[in-house]
């Protein structure tokens, strides 16, 4: 219910922004199509990091964690893409980004691990995820917008803040 909450409050803050005009992108900012295409790139990621669960999970609570989450990073990134359309801004994901390491490393650490061992992992994983795309919103992505997208920023945060908490729920049963 909360990450449904967040995912609406995520919405609200791209709709808001549909009044806005793009930006161009000056020195080392990020224009509204910037931005969106960034958390297009994150969507995919998060998606494939979930789908290694989805598939590979032993615990029931897991699967359905992974679940969730590739759902609603799924829906995110289906809305991202309405609103752009609308918008008629082109989306165009960086090549690499902090989700592109952040997928990496899990693939590593989850590499050979079956059963509980996988499961574990996976959770532990799946909250510094959260956890990095948050840090990394609130102290990168953030300093390099304008004002008109801090409420789309800030909405992302919450969305994610409320995926974290749900998943931290879950890390409790691992530790």
């Amino acid at each position: 219910m909360k990450a449904a909450v967040g995912f609406c409050l995520f919405v609200g803050a791209m709709s808001f922004s549909l009044s806005l005009s793009a930006q161009t992108p000056g020195a080392g900012s990020l224009s509204e199509a910037a931005l969106y295409s960034l958390y297009a790139k994150r969507h995919v990621a998060t998606i494939a990091f979930a789908n290694l669960a989805v598939t590979r999970a032993a615990d029931g609570e897991v699967r359905k964690a992974a679940e969730n989450l590739a759902r609603a990073h799924r829906d995110a990134r289906e809305k991202l893409e309405r609103v752009a359309t609308e918008r008629r801004l082109t989306l165009a994901p960086p090549e690499h980004d902090t989700s592109t390491v952040l997928l990496e490393q899990a693939r590593s650490s989850l590499d050979g691990k079956v059963g509980p061992a996988f499961d574990s992992t996976w959770v532990n994983l799946a909250h510094n995820w959260l956890s990095t795309l948050i840090l990394d919103n609130n102290r990168v992505v953030k300093a390099h917008i304008g004002p008109e997208l801090q409420p789309v920023a800030q909405a992302h945060t919450t969305w994610l803040f409320h995926q974290a908490a749900d998943m931290d729920k879950l890390r409790k049963k691992f530790k």
